[in-house]
């Protein structure tokens, strides 16, 4: 199968291929019905069993220990932001060596770091090639990790963010909450009237706030704000 890593520390990013020859058992957990039976006819054609499903992230562990597989795949999705991210910590503190493969149809920038940071050794697309996943497959199994090109630009996205975050010039309190407010449409009036201001004092923090994210005006200041995180 070719030889097995140990990290799950997120450093390496590789691109593993191991041998095509061995017939791989995977855990397929998903709740999108007709992409898990989409998932499990491609991988029947790559010569990889899905020897079990799930559709319910809190019966993860419970399908993992009955059949054992080689990698669970999962949408990382199912059952609502946060379960089964909290379901792949379960598993891995009482099988660390489980090799998870997140197949999922969020491929944000929050989703992949997540992912990594909760120990999944790969992400891939659902749009991605059937050569892809059986590589990625092949590669987890591998115990190596594999991040699909997308997955990996979502990862550089995230740190250029976190690194231009890091050069910004920290808003103030005051100027988070006229900026979250402007960025919900608010004109300068109603945002004074919301926060018991006058509106030439709006007008001041909105132009502080322009200069510390370097924007030209407000509109390219809450766009600038959402995707650096400084507004969620």
């Amino acid at each position: 199968m070719g030889g097995i890593g140990k990290h799950r520390d997120g450093a390496s990013i590789l691109s593993f291929v191991a041998d095509p020859d061995v017939r791989l058992r995977v855990l397929l957990a998903d709740d999108q019905v007709v992409a898990a039976r989409g998932a499990a006819e491609y991988l029947a054609a790559l010569g990889i069993d899905v020897c079990g499903t799930v559709t319910d992230p809190r019966r993860l562990v419970r399908a993992y220990q009955q059949h054992l597989p080689d990698v669970v795949m999962i949408e990382i999705t199912m059952g609502g932001r946060g379960t089964a991210f909290a379901e792949v910590l379960g598993l891995l503190g009482g099988h660390p060596d489980a090799a998870v493969l997140v197949f999922t149809s969020d491929l944000s920038p929050t989703t992949v770091a997540a992912s990594v940071e909760h120990g999944c050794l790969g992400v891939v697309p659902k749009t991605c090639s059937v050569d892809a996943l059986g590589n990625a497959v092949r590669t987890v199994a591998a115990r190596e990790r594999f991040m699909h090109p997308r997955a990996i630009t979502a990862m550089l996205q995230t740190r250029q963010a976190s690194e231009q975050r890091r050069s910004l010039r920290p808003l103030s309190a005051r100027e988070l909450s006229v900026l979250g407010l402007a960025a919900e449409g608010f004109t300068n009036a109603e945002i004074g009237e919301q926060l018991g201001i006058g509106a030439e004092t709006v007008k001041t923090h909105l132009t502080h706030v322009q200069e510390k994210l370097h924007a030209r005006d407000r509109t390219h200041a809450v766009s600038r704000a959402l995707r650096l995180g400084v507004l969620t």
